[in-house]
Parts: structure tokens; sequence; C-alpha cells
């Protein structure tokens, strides 16, 4: 851990953002990485049984301004760069005219299953056969194919495919410029490579003027164009770096800067990241890798679809709408192992450590005298166990982790962040920024105004861990059976497949 060093008074400041698929957050910090000011606007997707899930770009336009302006007006002090963070694969189509021609769609978005296999196969026998093992339904190409197929007369007047930071710093700047890690959500670009292999946008009929210009994380797109300026409360002097995704920038943001570091998000999904200087070769189905931000390191990452959205459904559905701080009062009460109740989290498939898209969720061993408190533990101790279970994932193919760096709102939870430490066996700090993206956005857009010579010394220089938690062995104890219980349950209940 980094103290960082003092601003210098009146020193210039940053601006993060972290645009997502509920909302947009945003915050203001200064060279140092202490936080001046913060916004967050939300919005609500719309999700249909089919899968479709959708929202207006204009909205999420409008929410990332509208976060920027508040965070902005709280610092109150001149903001010289900004970057953005935001999940891979949403995107949306532009006509000529740079109209959208259909809502956002979000990256959970399952509609393109078809189009999926249709366009690996094209892409395999036009030779780009390693691309095309990595497309899936959720990358964005098989979804510009399902809407050829769907919406042919509006699809007919596409001229650009944007991803969502692509399509803000266009609006921001007039440059539709991408980074690596988004590019390579379309399913079309591989981490490595200069470009998009010409190959592959043949494969799927896609121009490469109709898609952005990759750049590396921490450059520069430009300056914020004067009539943006203004909209946003900047500067035309602002500079616009290139961000990245939305994980990686919590990667930044928690000072992951180097092997033997995990940051571990627990929001919508649970994430974990850690870097290395090599990938182990094959990579196991359960974790994805390719390279980092600060470039001479990779990073292996290893995720669960569902962990605070089954707490708020949780909240929601069968706690009549107690806060989080409440539930977590209630369980705080309860021993390890949650009175014999397993809980399994995966209500949406399951992707690490064993990929299954068809998983679902459970309670198990329910009987009349279990409380709502016995749930709701449960669910923290079943996303602690996918958190041990997938560090083991990592130790098992030699990526050695020595202290985890909690981020996302789960990180606001002291039994939560103790429970992963006992779980676990290790160190658990919790940051002083805990919207850590946010905060390694904002390193993003110094780096690209030359305030830090890289991505690492901006990362080692801002990160302050507020809080440490060190495990305890007792506790260690008694959760092994309750372990050993959860992960029997798994492999009865979610027997691994292949991801199609």
């Amino acid at each position: 851990m980094s103290a960082g060093h003092a601003p210098s008074p009146g020193g210039p400041a940053y601006l993060g953002l972290d645009v997502g698929g509920t909302g947009a957050k945003a915050g203001v910090f200064d060279a140092a990485g202490r936080r001046l000011g913060q916004g967050h606007v939300t919005y609500v997707p719309s999700v249909s049984p089919e899968g479709h899930a959708e929202i207006s770009i204009e909205r999420i336009y409008e929410a990332a301004r509208d976060a920027a302006r508040q965070a902005v007006a709280e610092a109150g002090v001149p903001v010289a760069a900004l970057a953005i963070s935001s999940q891979g694969q949403t995107f949306v189509s532009l006509d000529a005219s740079d109209r959208p021609l259909h809502p956002a769609i979000l990256w959970y978005d399952s509609r393109a299953s078809k189009e999926a296999e249709e366009l690996r196969a094209r892409v395999a026998s036009l030779g780009a056969p390693e691309l095309a093992r990595g497309i899936t339904a959720i990358a964005v190409a098989p979804k510009i194919r399902w809407l050829r197929r769907y919406c042919p007369k509006a699809m007919e007047r596409a001229r650009r495919y944007l991803l969502l930071p692509d399509y803000l710093n266009y609006r921001l700047t007039g440059e539709a410029v991408t980074d690596p890690s988004t590019a390579s959500s379309t399913g079309l670009y591989a981490y490595d490579l200069p470009d998009y292999p010409p190959a592959a946008l043949a494969a799927a009929e896609i121009d490469r003027a109709q898609v952005a210009r990759i750049q590396p994380s921490g450059t520069s797109v430009g300056r914020v164009r004067p009539e943006m300026a203004a909209e946003w409360g900047l500067s035309p002097e602002t500079l616009v770096g290139v961000g990245t995704n939305d994980q990686y920038a919590g990667a930044l943001g928690a000072g992951n800067c180097r092997p033997g570091i995990l940051s571990e998000t627990t929001g919508t999904c649970l994430a974990l990241v850690t870097l290395a200087r090599r990938l182990p070769e094959p990579m196991p189905p359960g974790l994805l890798g390719g390279r980092f931000p600060i470039p001479e390191y990779y990073f292996a990452l290893a995720y669960s679809k569902t962990a605070g959205l089954v707490l708020e459904w949780f909240r929601r559905v069968l706690a009549s709408g107690k806060s989080m701080a409440e539930l977590d009062a209630m369980a705080a009460g309860v021993l390890p192992g949650s009175r014999g109740v397993v809980m399994l989290h995966h209500f949406d498939g399951m992707v690490s450590p064993r990929p299954n898209p068809g998983a679902r969720g459970a309670f198990l061993g329910l009987s009349l005298s279990h409380t709502a408190a016995d749930l709701y533990r449960s669910i923290l101790e079943s996303i602690a166990f996918s958190l041990r279970e997938n560090l083991e994932l990592l130790g098992d193919v030699g990526l050695r982790v020595d202290v985890i760096r909690a981020i996302g709102g789960g990180a606001r939870s002291d039994l939560w962040l103790q429970m992963k430490a006992d779980l676990c066996g290790l160190p658990v700090e919790r940051p002083e920024v805990t919207e850590a993206a946010t905060l390694g956005s904002a390193m993003l857009a110094a780096t690209g105004a030359g305030r830090y010579a890289s991505l690492a010394e901006a990362s080692d220089r801002c990160y302050r861990a507020a809080r440490t938690f060190a495990p305890n062995g007792g506790a260690q104890q008694q959760y092994q059976e309750a372990y050993a219980a959860y992960r029997d349950a798994c492999e009865r209940l979610h027997p691994s497949q292949r991801s199609g």
C-alpha cells in the first residue's frame, strides 16, 4: 500500500466515470487520489422474458452527463481531464446523421445465441479460428447479425457500431475511439493484435470505418468540444483519456498493479481480477484472461453473473424491503454455516469456476425453524464461498494471491468482509474509495494528460486502505463444514458444461 503524495493546493483535478448497466457514477479526484466530489444517476433497463436487455442510449448519455455535473459542482475545482470506464458488449448502431437506430443493447442480452454459432463458423472458415472460439451470444457482432436479420430496414442505414464508452467519447470529442478491452467484447478482436483482423470483419460483414479506432488505455482521445463542455460543466480545455473495462478500472483504483493482489468486486455480479506476467496455457474454462491496461501484465478474471443482484432480490421479495444494514445486523447473530441452510446464488447461469449457463439458484436444507436472518446469511456465505472457490481455481493454475482488496457495494459490509477474510484465510482490505472504478478512470485520465508516467505509478500512488480485516482462524474452522456442503451442492446441481 502506498501513502500517496500530498497534492499541491489548487492542483489539477481529474474526473472518472463508471457507466454501468443500472446507472452512471462519477468522481472528481486530486492528483493523490483523494475524492473531491461525486455523483450518481440511476436508470432502469428493459429486460424481456426472451432475454432482451435494452435501454435508450440517450438516457445513458444523460445519466453520465448529470453524474459528471454533480461531481464537478461538488468538487468546485477545474477538471483537467476525464476518462470513462464501462462494461463491455453494450453498444448502439448509428445512421449517417449519428442518430441511434435502436436502443442500446446491454452486455447480458442473450438474444443472439443462434447468430453466435453462425458467426463462429464464418470467422473460423475465413482464417481466424482463435477468435472464433471466443464468440458468444453476449458479444456485439452476433447481436448486430441478429438486428440485421430481424430489423433489416433500420440496419440498412447503419454507418457506425459504437460500444458505450466509444459512443460517449464520440459525443464528447467528435472522435470515435475505444480501448483494447472494450474492442475485444465485439468478438472480433484479441488483445495483442494491432487492429481488428480483416478476416473477422469480413465474416461479420462490418467495414473497418464502422467501428472505433483502438488506442491504449491511458492515452489521449482529444479535448471536449465547446458545446459539450458547456453541457457537462467542463472547460473546452478538458482532455478526454482512453478508458477501459469497468473491472480493470476498478482494479487500478484498488491498487491492483502487480501480481499477488486480488481486487474483488461485489456489485451486481462478483468479479475477481489478479495480474500475472504470463497466463497459464491453456486457460481453464472458468477463467478469462487478456492484456491488462498496464502493458507488462496480463489479467486473469473469474466472475459470477449474480451476486449483489441476489441480495437485492432477497431484500425486495423476502425481506419486506429492509435495508442491507438492517439485514446485516440480523445476520450477525447467526453462527457460521447459517444453521444448516446451503444457498446457491447462481440465478442466471454459472461462469466461474465451472461454466454452466443452465445453472439456477437454490436454498437447500430448509426447515420450519429457519428465519429470514438464516436465509440472508446463507446468501452472504454462498457468495463468499464462490470467492474462495475461484481463489482455489487461481491457485490451481499457479496464480498466487496474498491480499484481497474489496470494492463495490459489498465492500461497505463489515460482516461480509470479515466473513471473506475468514473463509479465504487472507487479509481483506477496504479501500478509502470503494467505488474504485471511478478512481481508476480518473487515473486513466491523469495518465493520458501526462500527470503520471504510467498507469502502474498512478495506481500505486493513489491507493490507500481504510481498514484491513484479518482472518480469524477459529472462524475459518467453523466454515469448513459449510463450505464442503456448498461444494457438494454445486457439484450435484451445477455440473460443468461448456458455455455456448
